[in-house]
């Protein structure tokens, strides 16, 4: 009988603590859809600021994503370019890490990625090293759509090859029996394609190490974890790099054009 009772105990006890965590997730999302609309007001009125403030509201709550992203990075932007002084307190590196934030969501992104190339040249980032002509195609490509989309197209793809197989196998006639065969082969080849688009953007997803420069203005870059040795670059806001390793409060960090330093890790945020 005690047996009975502590696992009745027991229950009661998940039942009440899942209903608290629904509870909870319930307010969350209530108030995130409240500051994601006070964030829309403010930003149509022109108040950046006001919808800055919601939208990281918003983000601290959990609810991230790619449209997320684009407009906090829109709002970043737009306060940076207002005052005599245009982004003077680091605006301009929020903007750039939130537009690729959103990209790193959602890779068709088109507005994001033109926004992010208006913001870019505001910074003095370099020129990546050049790549070959199917490494580019390739890359085009793959950022259509995400790894998911990409993941989605396969498995949509692998459906329709194994019922236009059923219809090759089960068919009398000839002229069927022949449209079934070469469009199970185009469809084996977009699934051999879409299959590795998908693995190839989740492995560039999960290894990718970039970060923006969030300075108010420019940073030091030096040879060493030291601020005593030698600099090799002075970055302004904005600037993406590839982070490569950690060694205390310093990260040593490669640029687009493959030069290497170290920057203390406070002034890069991951993207």
């Amino acid at each position: 009988m005690s047996t009975i009772n502590n696992i009745k105990r027991v229950l009661a006890l998940v039942v009440a603590l899942f209903s608290l965590s629904m509870a909870y997730a319930t307010d969350s999302n209530t108030e995130a859809a409240a500051e994601w609309k006070r964030g829309l007001d403010a930003y149509s009125n022109g108040e950046y600021g006001t919808a800055r403030d919601a939208w990281e509201r918003v983000a601290q709550l959990g609810s991230c994503g790619a449209e997320l992203y684009y407009n906090l990075a829109n709002a970043y932007f737009r306060i940076g370019q207002q005052g005599d002084a245009p982004f003077s307190n680091g605006e301009l590196g929020r903007a750039v890490l939130n537009y690729r934030r959103a990209l790193a969501i959602n890779p068709a992104d088109v507005d994001a990625r033109y926004n992010l190339d208006i913001a870019v040249d505001y910074t003095n980032d370099t020129e990546s090293l050049p790549e070959g002509v199917l490494s580019t195609m390739w890359v085009a490509v793959r950022s259509v759509m995400s790894s998911n989309g990409w993941a989605i197209a396969s498995v949509l793809q692998l459906v329709m090859v194994l019922a236009l197989t059923l219809i090759y196998l089960l068919s009398n006639s000839i002229m069927l029996r022949k449209i079934a065969f070469f469009v199970v082969i185009l469809l084996v080849v977009a699934f051999i394609f879409s299959t590795a688009f998908a693995i190839s953007g989740r492995t560039q997803a999960e290894e990718s190490r970039e970060a923006v420069v969030v300075c108010n203005s420019t940073t030091t870059v030096h040879a060493s974890p030291d601020n005593t040795s030698k600099v090799i670059r002075q970055p302004s806001q904005g600037v993406t790099v590839k982070v490569l390793r950690s060694h205390g409060e310093w990260s040593e960090i490669e640029f687009a054009d493959g030069e290497k330093g170290w920057i203390p890790s406070s002034i890069i945020e991951m993207v």
